[in-house]
């Protein structure tokens, strides 16, 4: 971990060669020029210096006794990117100054060095590292604005999806309020069918789903007449059609509305039957979706034990019975059995 000069960083030059010359005409001119120099005879005591200081440019001589310049450039990088690196190489080794730039130096020296060129070197490189830092942090910056306005945009978005869906929930149960003797039923069935979900181990997600599909499932009834809901006799052929094409219309009335998609399959096939007489679309096992199986369940077992205009409640042995004797015929055997499990406690 870096420790220390953090005063001058951005002017601090790592001067790095075997002879001891070289780094003191390179340490004093540099200096003089306004910079502040570290220096190094080898590679190792490079890596050393750089533990200790924070550098913003490396002048490393190729030719190197142990680890030499090209090896020493590979471990700079490894260390930081961000650190500038310019190459000092001799006459003839120009071959080994292209690998270099290869390998991620800036630029380049030749020997015997002119002072003047190493100054413009130094200058150019310090001013391309502060121009990829600048790109750096302001890339970083973006993209983390980026990320922040994305999660408030998607938090706002899932707000304004509760509370659209919320308020569609107080709008429905308000209608049904209409056939006062099923007013607190889609409440009841929501509660139930959720609890088999939950039982079944189903994820968050689809339990919710469960959740909200069971108080919207009977919707489709805001289409038919009061008279009809809340007729104390037996329905004519007619009336009964009306009664079977909520399920239909339930599905119409929720198609539009973007955020409720995922639940009309299992609003309009809750009247399926598991061994394929029900209604609409006379699907049967597995081909209804689960989501339906469990409501259906749950508002078989609600609609029983509820007092109706043309019926007193049932006893409620006499409707766990009835679950049980139907388990494959009208509903899921799975699904009855955690109904019966999560009820019985």
């Amino acid at each position: 971990m870096k420790t220390v000069i953090r005063d001058q960083a951005d002017r601090t030059i790592l001067v790095v060669d075997d002879e001891r010359s070289v780094r003191n005409i390179l340490e004093r001119y540099l200096s003089q020029m306004g910079y502040s120099c570290v220096t190094a005879e080898s590679g190792s005591e490079a890596l050393e210096k750089l533990q200790k200081y924070s550098c913003a440019l490396a002048l490393c001589d190729i030719k190197m006794p142990g680890m030499d310049g090209i090896e020493l450039l590979k471990r700079i990088k490894e260390y930081d990117e961000d650190i500038a690196v310019v190459m000092v190489t001799a006459v003839g080794k120009r071959e080994t100054a292209v690998e270099a730039m290869r390998e991620g130096a800036y630029d380049y020296l030749i020997k015997p060095l002119h002072l003047e060129e190493v100054l413009i070197s130094v200058q150019r490189a310090l001013e391309n590292r502060r121009l990829t830092l600048e790109r750096k942090d302001y890339q970083q910056n973006l993209e983390r604005k980026v990320r922040e306005r994305t999660k408030e945009l998607e938090q706002k978005h899932q707000e304004l999806q509760r509370l659209f869906i919320s308020a569609i929930e107080s709008i429905v149960l308000v209608l049904q309020a209409k056939d006062e003797d099923t007013e607190d039923h889609s409440r009841r069935v929501s509660t139930y069918a959720t609890t088999i979900a939950r039982r079944l181990s189903l994820p968050d997600e689809e339990v919710e789903n469960i959740r909200l599909a069971g108080v919207l499932h009977d919707i489709g009834k805001v289409g038919t007449s009061e008279s009809i809901l809340n007729k104390p006799g037996e329905l004519t052929d007619e009336e009964g059609s009306q009664i079977r094409s909520h399920p239909l219309i339930a599905a119409s009335i929720l198609e539009p509305i973007a955020p409720l998609k995922g639940i009309i399959p299992y609003i309009r096939h809750v009247h399926e039957a598991y061994n394929g007489r029900g209604y609409p679309d006379g699907l049967k096992g597995e081909e209804i979706p689960l989501g339906a199986r469990i409501i259906t369940v749950a508002d078989a077992f609600d609609a029983m034990t509820s007092p109706r205009p043309y019926r007193p409640a049932w006893d409620t042995d006499a409707v766990l019975a009835h679950l049980k004797e139907e388990a494959g015929k009208q509903f899921d055997p799975g699904v009855v059995e955690a109904f019966l499990e999560v009820y019985r406690g």
